[in-house]
């Protein structure tokens, strides 16, 4: 299934269980008048994932960079967007100003994207999130480290055969980077792709 269907079945099961959980308009007229500020002030309850880790009951963190930076369908309105997230996504990309791509976040952000991973670095802990293009994911992709410490993202960008390193991150990032994902472009795709043959 595409991301797109997927996304509007979650839209519409928790606008479903939003309306489903309301109290009737009498109910919440009849308890205002009565000055029960408590029964007024009823929120639908959250929608559950369909099979959640004990990660993503626990930290909003633990999803798809996509979710958290707002993805074509529902952008800023995505259940799981995060403002601090987007706006260090958008600080990195900035790095990528000079490749002259206007499409490159939303090219990056179109192929498949595994939940983000806890992992603990020299620095502390952080998220490591991965995205790539659809359809070249091993010519376009993006890993990148978040620091929920100090909200600011830096990572390693493969963008048409070549490396850019995107953000502030120390030797040891970068090593921790390329041994969790290596640069791997076929030699098919190298043939075609990256020597102009």
């Amino acid at each position: 299934m595409n991301r797109i269907f997927l996304a509007s079945l979650l839209s519409g099961a928790m606008l479903l269980a939003a309306c489903q959980a309301q109290p009737p308009a009498d109910q919440v007229a009849d308890a205002a008048a009565q000055g029960d500020a408590a029964a007024v002030a009823v929120d639908a309850p959250a929608a559950e994932p369909a099979a959640a880790t004990g990660a993503e009951a626990t930290d909003p963190l633990a999803t798809e960079l996509f979710n958290l930076v707002g993805d074509a369908v529902c952008g800023k309105t995505c259940p799981q967007y995060d403002a601090r997230v987007d706006k260090a996504f958008s600080d990195m990309l900035n790095d990528a100003a000079s490749l002259g791509d206007a499409r490159l976040r939303e090219r990056i952000g179109s192929g498949p994207q595994p939940q983000g991973e806890r992992i603990q670095t020299a620095a502390g802990e952080r998220w490591l999130y991965r995205a790539c293009q659809a359809h070249q994911c091993n010519l376009t992709t993006l890993v990148a480290l978040y620091d929920p410490a100090t909200g600011r993202m830096a990572g390693r960008l493969v963008d048409k055969c070549q490396v850019y390193w995107l953000g502030a991150l120390p030797a040891e990032a970068m090593d921790r980077i390329s041994e969790l994902a290596p640069v791997q472009i076929s030699d098919e795709d190298y043939t075609a792709f990256c020597t102009g043959n």
